[in-house]
């Protein structure tokens, strides 16, 4: 049976989760499942995922079934600028984040530079808007921050997947370099 388009999911920030170990093991799982030439410092260990979460609880746009199921994730990050040059050289790793790089939203008034850091669909729900509708939400969630007088300086992300491509591809974000394992870094600044 196919799922219905995702307007019958749920969306929400993972600030909003009731369990977060239980969010972790979910999304470590769907990584695993997806990213299967993914290392241990490219996924993370799950206590380590409990202190990126901490530092900032607020950092994933999530889409559940109405059942409660996982649908996928969005993982947008506020980082430095300092982490955000280390991706722009190829040298990041997702699992192995430094947590004094990732700035937490509660630091009123700090610029930061977003890393569209992790996003995983399960496949049955590919092609029907589900990464799209959370690149949308976390837009609304970017506006409202900005409010709080926190700025936004730029957008960077590398692409290990092929779904990714066409979504960065669709949403005009440039192709700057290359990580440590070939895969493409992309770029862009934002205007004031």
């Amino acid at each position: 049976m196919v799922p219905a388009m995702c307007t019958t999911l749920q969306f929400h920030r993972s600030s909003d989760e009731p369990d977060t170990e239980a969010l972790i093991d979910e999304m470590m799982a769907l990584d695993r499942q997806l990213y299967v030439d993914a290392t241990d410092e490219d996924i993370g260990s799950h206590g380590y995922w409990m202190e990126r979460f901490a530092r900032c609880p607020e950092s994933l746009s999530l889409a559940r079934t109405v059942e409660g199921a996982l649908a996928g994730y969005y993982q947008f990050l506020p980082v430095t600028a300092a982490y955000r040059d280390e991706v722009l050289a190829g040298r990041a790793r997702d699992g192995m984040i430094p947590l004094e790089a990732i700035v937490p939203y509660q630091a009123r008034g700090e610029s930061y530079h977003l890393y569209l850091c992790s996003m995983a669909v399960r496949p049955e729900w590919r092609r029907r808007g589900v990464a799209s509708r959370l690149y949308r939400e976390e837009a609304t969630f970017q506006q409202r921050v900005a409010l709080s007088g926190q700025r936004l300086e730029s957008l960077v992300s590398v692409v290990w997947s092929p779904c990714g491509a066409r979504f960065f591809e669709r949403i005009g974000l440039p192709h700057v370099g290359s990580d440590f394992g070939g895969r493409p870094v992309h770029y862009r600044t934002l205007a004031e």
